[in-house]
Order: C-alpha cells, then structure tokens, then sequence
C-alpha cells in the first residue's frame, strides 16, 4: 500500500514537473516576419498600422497587387486579433502599440454606408472599385467586425478613446446584421439538401466571423437582442452540419450551401466560443460532434481541401473530394477549435488533437515539408502536392500560423504533443 502511494505521488509530480516546463519553455511564436510585413503610415497626422499582403520568395520582399493594393482589412483585422490575445498574456509596451495602429486602420476603411472597405494602394489611397474591397456585406466588413470586438475587450485605459469609437461602429454594423438576417427565412434546395438562403448569399464560413464577433460584442454590451441574434446565426451552421461518427463527411459543417472547403472553416470554434459565452448548450454538442469526429479523420488523412455533399437516393454523398491547395488558413481553424474544445470540457484529447494538428506547421504534413520557420518567423503560403509547395510568404499564412500556435501553447498537452510530432 505504501509502494503504491509512493508511486502515484511520483507520477503526480513528475506530472506536474512537465506541465510546468511546457509553460516555462520557450515560446514557439515568431512575431520577426510579421514586423517585416508591418508598415506604419500616417494619415490626416494620424499614424495607422498596416500589414502587407504579399512577400515573395526567394528575398521576401514585399510587393503589391496593381488591381488590389498593398494592404487590406482581411489580413489587418486578423493581426489585430492576434495582438489583442499576445496583449492579454504579454501586456509589452509594443504590443499596445500595435494593437493602436492597427485599430486606427480597420476603423479608417468605414464607408459612409457602415461597411468596410477592404485594399488600400501604397498612394494610401482606399481601393473603392475591386470586387473584394466594395463596402459590403462580406468577409472583410466582418473580420473589421470581429477585430473591432477583440479591441474592446482589453482592459487598458490608453485605449479608452479607441474603444468608444470601435463599439459605435460596432453597434452600427450589428443593426445592419441584425437586418440582414431576418426570420423567417427563405428556404432553396441544393443537389437535393434544403437549406437557408443565407447559405447561398453569404455561408456559414461569414455567418461564423459574425458569430465570432457578436459573441465578443455580447461580453460588451449583454443583451437579450444580441444573444437572439447569435442563436439564430448558430442555428443555421448546425443546420448544414452532415454525417455522423460512422458516416462520411462525419459531422462537417458546410462552408457555403453545399460546399465544405478548408479556407476559414470555423464554424466549430464560432459555435464553441457562442455556446460557452451565451449558454447555448447544444452549440457546444455540435460543435464537438465535428471535432470528434472530421477533425481526426483530416489529420489522419493527410488533410483535405475541399469537396460538396448531395442527396442521392435518400443518403447524403460525397463528390469532388480534394487535398490541394493546403495552407495555413484551412489548418488554424481546427486548430482554435480543437482548443477551445480543451478550455471548455478540461478534455485532453482536445489538447492532444490540437498538437498534432499544429504539426503541420513542423513539417508533418503531406509534402514533409517545414511550413513555418521559428528562426525567421516565415510561414510558406502552401502545399501544391506531395512534390510542391509554395515558398512565398504573406500575411495570411504568417498570422494564421501564429494564431495557431498562440492558441497551442495555452495548453502545455497541445505544446508536448506538437513537440513530439516535430
């Protein structure tokens, strides 16, 4: 009896002994190509933050898109929410900065119509004429959205000012969400499966950054309006949530009508954060049901890219399945799910799940290929093949690599999984 007290007070403690070294090791982020994709600008005398989208191999200097510009609030709002969380666990003088300068941007591109625009030319003139930079209801209004939402929930007095301009524009747009999202809704049916119309217009991958950030606004300004808002958002992502643990595509939730890509696929970690923060308790189960189930099956395949479902003589198939392009914006997703999972159910498997997802990055994927580069902070922009991949650098991969590992390493679990698998 003594022996065995002896031993599980051992193991407790050499337990214990790992967890502390996992938080005391050194930390995975490399914030060095980030700050060479960042560019200070000063508009009207006021200095905004911007982020460069594209940095080429094999130099990585940064370049513009003729048609776009060089920056946008895509990639701006993203480094932004990135910030505003190494903020909360490293409150440094240049993190505050960065989460000013970048703020004052996202707030700059409001049109007068309440929506973003989205690319900005070097001249730091606003591109108003591209397609994906009209202020409209779209990715990059919500991301401004999402972003926007983030800054208010830091807890510092020198951003007072900034924040009370941020939750204006936030409570804007969410009259405008919450007009565009009217019930009842229309119905229309695709390849066989019924589903809301949002699905066609906008997707659950932009209805889940607006959950995102309505969740955040929630915490702002909690209310039963909001909350009805957010429930009803959830529930159309459940809606288009197809198999089960035994049956293909195991509980994936469809990322526009009856397409599931990787790109943003958030859907899980939107319904986690808005299940937890609302007390929605069913978002949660469907939610866990995807990463229970599609989350492994991806890891164990070698991750996938894309495909659609439909209706087939009473059964849901699976067509046009993909694996190419991976990059770094279908992998993070998973990856802050599979982590908030962990936070939520104090499960480990969520944290085990999560480190080995991470290692994508460390060279465990398809192409064995080392995506992201701790020395330089670069992250690669994609895998083509088994034989190829794509060694430029640009904002999206950079931020959502340290998303991911941002969200790993508050986890020592998900830290020693992903350092085993390196």
């Amino acid at each position: 009896m003594i022996r065995t007290c002896f031993l599980l007070l051992l193991f407790a403690t050499v337990v214990g002994y790992a967890e502390v070294a996992a938080q005391n090791s050194p930390s995975l982020i490399n914030t060095k190509h980030l700050e060479h994709l960042y560019q200070e600008i000063e508009v009207d005398n006021v200095k905004l933050g911007t982020i460069w989208i594209y940095s080429n191999a094999p130099d990585y200097k940064l370049i513009t898109d003729d048609d776009e510009g060089y920056t946008c609030i895509d990639d701006v709002a993203r480094a932004l929410v990135f910030y505003c969380r190494q903020y909360n666990s490293h409150p440094v003088r240049e993190n505050l900065e960065k989460i000013k300068t970048l703020s004052r941007f996202v707030m700059s591109m409001r049109a007068d119509n309440g929506y973003y625009y989205n690319f900005m030319f070097p001249d730091k003139q606003i591109n108003i004429s591209h397609k994906n930079s009209k202020a409209s209801p779209n990715f990059w209004s919500w991301r401004a959205y999402w972003a926007l939402s983030k800054l208010c929930l830091i807890n510092n007095s020198e951003l007072t000012e900034l924040q009370e301009e941020a939750k204006n524009q936030i409570s804007s747009l969410t009259e405008k969400i919450d007009l565009l999202f009217q019930t009842p809704y229309d119905l229309i049916e695709i390849e066989g499966l019924t589903m809301s119309k949002w699905m066609e217009d906008y997707g659950s991958d932009q209805i889940s950054v607006i959950l995102l950030g309505l969740t955040n606004y929630y915490r702002i300004n909690p209310n039963e309006k909001i909350k009805s808002l957010a429930k009803k958002l959830g529930e159309s992502i459940v809606a288009v949530q197809y198999g089960n643990r035994d049956k293909f595509p195991y509980g994936a939730f469809m990322s526009w009508k009856n397409v599931w890509h990787a790109w943003g696929n958030a859907e899980a970690y939107a319904l986690l954060k808005a299940g937890n923060e609302l007390n929605i308790e069913n978002f949660v189960t469907y939610a866990l049901r995807e990463i229970d189930n599609f989350y492994p099956y991806c890891y164990e395949q070698g991750f996938f890219s894309e495909f659609f479902v439909m209706m087939e003589d009473d059964s849901i198939q699976t067509h046009g399945l993909e694996k190419y392009p991976q990059i770094a914006y279908g992998i993070s997703p998973m990856i802050l799910a599979s982590i908030e999972a962990y936070h939520i159910t104090k499960s480990n498997k969520y944290a085990v799940l999560a480190g080995e997802l991470g290692s994508w990055f460390f060279g465990n994927n398809v192409a064995n290929i080392i995506m992201y580069n701790t020395t330089t902070g670069r992250v690669f922009d994609g895998i083509d093949s088994e034989s190829k991949f794509n060694n430029n650098s640009g904002a999206e991969s950079t931020i959502e690599a340290l998303l991911s590992i941002q969200a790993i390493e508050t986890s020592p679990k998900a830290v020693q999984i992903l350092k085993e698998k390196m």
